[in-house]
Formats: structure tokens, sequence, C-alpha cells
């Protein structure tokens, strides 16, 4: 056997390390330097993992000590009756709005008529107020030198007043005092008057140069066509307005009786109209009187199980400072006052029982409301000159709908309605997922119910995915497979760049350009037929939705091309070779196989978008309301709210560890496992995309 060769045998100055041979360098304590790389990223990720688990804990921590609080709340609030009156504060609510519509809808077609002078009207408040706001300075200086002369003048006429009232003879020195004060005053008042009739055409020159850049803006409205003879009147009228002005300029007062004229009119025209209102105002009076009986009881009841819940902690309050303090009468008067405090549950069969005997009491005035209110539906005009009277005439007649509905809930609900029923735990969980209200800091009772908020933000992520994949694929595609290299070297980037915009910036366009444009696009007359037109709010659903739309392009256009980019690209030979297009090859062939990573993509575009906070907390509305979906399409043009948006509104105003504090962790719990959930489906699906 011969020697091996002593090249291929380990040195001396090299050492065996998990299996493999290394060269001996710098180490300490036996690590050398590939050792510290490697703990150093190892570590990285041990330690975010670390502090991924940590932040789960105190999320899962803070949010689940919402419910118990929660659910003695809850109970709490059956206990003291809120829960009975507030099924009379449904009625009185749904009524509201009924009679709020209605209301609404007559005044509508009452200022129609004068809508031409109230246009003006408005016109010209609007141009007098920014001209005053850009013409201040002047303005101020004027108005402070016009005091100081009315101040003069004053003087001067009281010292004359009191120089006429003295005899010569008698008051010699007197005199000689008021004529050196009167001359004082003359002197002051000569050296005022230039300086104001300086003034005066500054003032004139600076408002003409606000007037010359606004009233084109203010006329360029169809509703404000003016002669030129008008204009100048319009004009004239701004301008007039001095501090020391007295009353309204002629054009503007004729302006005034006009309109005053035109709306006495039509209130004649709509005197049954203006009825029928009237009487369902009315008809609400003793529902709304028996409500606000009903909740002093329950507020009563309410201050009694709040001292009973307070009552443990404020005597051990008493007593620890008692404890605390070294003066024996302070010390016997703490400990006086925790005896006081007493620790008995209240009565609270007796506290309700007034509310037990109202129920034939409300069912008398529930059922003659429901009749006499369904009555006078029926006389409202079928028909309205104005838009905005037809829309808020079908919203009365839907209101009245819901209203009815509500009274006979109300009335199966008292008749089952206990104070002493338990409250589960189950329908406290329950209340919060399907709650339709949030209420906070409110003087009645704190409702934490999360439908809104996620309804909210399902709605808007639905508009941005509709809006956001046709796009963001369609351009995957076209730069993946169909661009020449310089237009992919310019989409590409481009798109990407979206991304390096700051949200909060996309914010205020979607307030003063996104959402101005959409409503004033809406306001067009022939495109009232789209669901939704006209729109009254700029800061909507659709608006929201259409920015996170933007937003969330590059994030599935980079995950689309990626998926396009795996598909082997024999499949495209082939079909190439088999006589397809190239146009058939990228829909048939490469499109189909790439399926399943361009969904991955819209899902974890899709979590990119629910977890969005400035966007939706500037552009959405922020009303904490299920949107009404009876509207159909048209829902998208109404405000709402999310849970991210809740999240950073709230969140900084409510105290640590409360139970306001709480429930805005539970909605970032739900949030968390949304977006944990989605992303999860989407690596699942990319997973099994790249066995394929």
């Amino acid at each position: 056997m011969s020697q091996s060769d002593p090249s291929s045998t380990p040195s001396a100055d090299s050492k065996i390390r998990g299996g493999q041979f290394r060269k001996k360098g710098f180490t300490v304590f036996g690590l050398d330097l590939q050792d510290f790389i490697r703990f150093f990223f190892s570590g990285n990720a041990s330690l975010a993992i670390v502090i991924l688990v940590l932040i789960c804990v105190f999320l899962a921590r803070e949010a689940l000590l919402f419910f118990p609080d929660h659910h003695q709340g809850l109970k709490a609030y059956r206990k003291s009756g809120q829960e009975f009156v507030d099924f009379v504060g449904d009625e009185v609510n749904d009524f509201t709005i009924l009679y709020s519509n209605a209301n609404v809808a007559y005044y509508a077609e009452l200022n129609q008529t004068s809508l031409e002078q109230d246009n003006l009207l408005a016109a010209y408040r609007a141009v007098q107020s920014l001209v005053k706001n850009e013409t201040s300075r002047v303005r101020d200086r004027l108005e402070d030198h016009l005091d100081d002369l009315e101040d003069v003048v004053d003087d001067l006429e009281e010292a004359e007043e009191d120089l006429a009232k003295l005899d010569p003879a008698v008051d010699g020195e007197k005199i000689a005092e008021l004529k050196k004060e009167i001359s004082e005053l003359n002197a002051e008042k000569q050296q005022l008057e230039p300086v104001i009739a300086e003034l005066r055409p500054e003032l004139r020159k600076a408002s003409e140069t606000i007037l010359n850049n606004s009233l084109t803006w203010k006329f360029d409205d169809a509703s404000l066509k003016l002669s030129e003879e008008q204009r100048e009147k319009f004009r004239e009228a701004v301008l007039r307005d001095e501090p020391d002005a007295q009353g309204d300029h002629p054009y503007v007062a004729e302006l005034k009786k006009i309109s005053a004229g035109k709306k006495a009119a039509a209130a004649e025209q709509l005197v049954d109209f203006k009825a029928t209102v009237t009487a369902l105002r009315d008809a609400a009076k003793p529902l709304k009187s028996l409500h606000s009986k009903l909740k002093r009881v329950a507020s009563e009841a309410k201050r009694e199980s709040e001292k009973f819940d307070t009552a443990p902690g404020r005597r051990a309050a008493l007593l620890e400072g008692a404890a605390k303090t070294s003066d024996p009468e302070e010390k016997a008067r703490k400990i006086k006052m925790a005896e006081a405090v007493m620790i008995k549950e209240p009565d609270f069969a007796t506290l309700t029982q007034p509310l037990y005997a109202a129920i034939p009491e409300h069912k008398a005035i529930a059922e003659k409301m429901r009749t006499e209110v369904a009555a006078l539906v029926k006389q409202l005009p079928e028909k309205a000159s104005t838009q905005g009277a037809r829309e808020r005439l079908k919203h009365a007649r839907k209101a009245e709908r819901t209203f009815d509905s509500t009274v006979s809930a109300s009335l199966k609900k008292m008749d089952k309605w206990n104070h002493d029923k338990r409250y589960s735990v189950i329908g406290s969980v329950t209340a919060f997922i399907f709650g339709k209200d949030w209420v906070t800091n409110s003087s009645w009772h704190d409702f934490y119910g999360l439908l809104p908020l996620f309804t909210g933000s399902l709605m808007i992520s639905i508009i941005a995915l509709v809006v956001a994949v046709p796009f963001a694929v369609s351009a995957a595609i076209y730069v993946n497979q169909l661009a020449p290299v310089h237009e992919q070297n310019l989409v590409k980037p481009a798109i990407e760049f979206i991304e390096a915009i700051p949200s909060v910036v996309l914010g205020f366009f979607g307030i003063f350009v996104l959402g101005t444009m959409l409503r004033n696009v809406s306001q067009v007359e022939w495109l009232s037929w789209v669901p939704g037109f006209p729109m009254s709010e700029r800061l909507t659903i659709l608006n929201a939705g259409l920015l996170l739309a933007f937003m969330a392009v590059p994030t599935i256009f980079t995950l689309a091309e990626d998926a396009l980019n795996n598909v082997p690209g024999a499949f495209s030979e082939n079909s190439l070779a088999l006589g397809a297009s190239k146009l058939q090859t990228v829909l048939q062939v490469v499109f189909p196989t790439a399926m399943s990573g361009i969904i991955a993509a819209a899902l974890l575009g899709f979590g990119r978008i629910i977890g969005e906070t400035m966007v939706v907390l500037l552009v959405a509305g922020n009303k904490i309301k299920i949107p009404d979906f009876s509207e159909g399409l048209g829902v998208i043009a109404q405000p709402a709210h999310t849970m991210t948006g809740i999240i950073a509104q709230e969140l900084g105003e409510v105290d640590n560890g409360s139970l306001h504090w709480r429930a805005l962790f539970m909605v970032g719990m739900v949030l968390f496992f949304i977006s944990l959930a989605v992303n999860y489906g989407a690596q699942k699906i990319l997973i099994r995309f790249q066995k394929v």
C-alpha cells in the first residue's frame, strides 16, 4: 500500500468542525468569523420571532380582558332597565329619521323657488368672508382707528356739554381745563381723520384685487349667471362692507326681499305639505315624553348600580387613607366615612317597577302612533319638483316601514323583558361581534359593536380589489409577456414608484382632488342614472376604495409578474411551435398556469389594503354606521368607518386599561387574525403553485 499524498491530509494548521476542514484563523472562545456571522443572522431571526410573540401576547392579553368587563357592563345595562328604555329609544330614533327626511323635503321644495337669490346671497357671503380674511391687516387697522375716532368724538361731545353748563364767573379754572382738553381732543381728531382717509382707498384697492380673482370662479356656476349691471352691483355690495358701514347694500337688501317674498308665496302653495310635517312632529310627542320619563327611572337605577359597584373600592380607599394618617381626628373621620359606605346590592325589582308598569301605556301610545304616522306618510306629496325633495321623500317612506317594524319588535321584546334575566358570556361576545353601534364616552351607556367597522373595512377593500386586480394583472401580463424592452424599463419602475408615495399625501389628494372631482361629476344631470349619483359627500367608501386600489397596484403587479416569471419557458415555446399566436399563448397557456400565483398576489394585496390606516382615516368619512344596502350599488357613495381608522382615531384619547382601551385592542386582535388568515391562505396557494 503506497503512502498517501501529504497534500491530501489536513495540515497542523487546520481542524475538523462539523465534519468539514476549516482553516484556522481569528477565533474568540473557539468561534471564528463564520460562526459570528451565522450567529448574527440567526440571532436576528430569533429576535424577530421573540418580538412577534411578545406583540401577540401583549395584544391578546389586553384584548381578552375586554370581555369580562364588557359582560359586567351589559349585565348592569339590563339590571338597571336601560335595555328596556332603549327599546323605546329605538322607536324614537327611527321616527326622528322619518320626520327629518320629511322636513328636509319640505324646505327643499320651499327654497327651490328662491334658489337663484339664495345662491347669490350665499356667493355674496362667501366672497365677503374671503375679502375680509384676505384684507384683515388693513381692515383691522382701519377698524382700530375708527374706534379711536369714535371714542375721541364721544369725549369731545361730553367735554363740550360740560363746558356749556359752567358759569364763567364762578368756574373759570375748570373752564380753562375743559378748553385745554377740548383742544387736545380736536388735535387728536385731526390726526386720526387723515389716517382714516388714507386707509379707506387702501382697503378698497386690496378688496378689488381679491374680487378680481374670486368673482370668476363664483360666477362660473350656471345658476349665478349675471348681467354686467348685476355683476357691478354685486361688486359694490362687497366693497361697501367697511368696518363702519351701516345696514345692507341696496342690492343685497333687494335680494333678501325677493327671496323672502318667493318663500312666502311658495309656503302658501305648500301649506298642506307643511301641515303634514307639523302633524308628524306632534304625533311623536307622547312617545318622546314617555321615553324621557322612563330614561329618568333607568338613570336612577344606573346610579344606584354604580354606587354598589364602586362601594368596595371607596371603602378600601378610605380605610387605607385612615391607616396612613397620624392625626387621630382625621383617622376617626375617615373610618366613620368608610363605615357609612353601604355595600348592599340595590333592589332592582323596586327600581325597575315603573318600567314594567309603563308597558301598557307604551303599547297604547305606540299602536296609536304607528297608525297616525302611516296615515300621515301617505299624505306626503307623491311628486316633488326637486331631486333633493324626491330623495328625501323616498327615504321618509322607507323610514316609516322601518319605524313600523321597530315598534312591532319593541312590543315583543318588552313583553319578554326581565331585568333579572341572565346575560350569558356568549351573548356579550356576540353583542361585540354583531353589534351595530359604537358609542363611547356616553352618559347613558357605552356600546362596542364591531359590525359597522368590519363592514366598512370589507366594502372598501372589495372596491379596491375590484379596481386594482384587473389593472395590476393586466399590466403585469403586458410588461412581462408583450411589451418591448424600452417599455418594460419605463412602465415597471413607474408602477413600483407608487409605493414610495406617502399615504398621508394620498389622503390629502383624496380629500381635495378626487373627492371633490367625484362629487362634481356626480352632479351632472345626464349621469343621474348611475347608482349613488348625485353624491352629497366627498368622503365616501368609493373615494377610499379607489385610493387603496391605487396603493395596492404595485404589490399585486410585482407578485403577479413573479408568478408569470415562474411559468416554465418550455410551455410558451411549445405553444408557439404548435402555431399559436403570442396573444393566444399568453391568454391560454401562460396566464392559466400562473393563476395560482396571481390569486395569491390578489390575496396579499387584500392584506395590504385591509391594514391601511391613514388613507381610510382621511377619506372614508368616519361615520360609524352600517351602510344602507337597500341603495344597491349606490351604497358606495355613503361614508363609513374602518377597524384601522377607529384604532388610529381613538387610541390616543382613551385611558390606559379602560374598557374603551381594551375594546380597541380587541378590534386590533380581529384585524390581526384577518390579516394572518389572508396571508396564510396566500402562502398555501404559493406553495401549491411552486409544486405544480
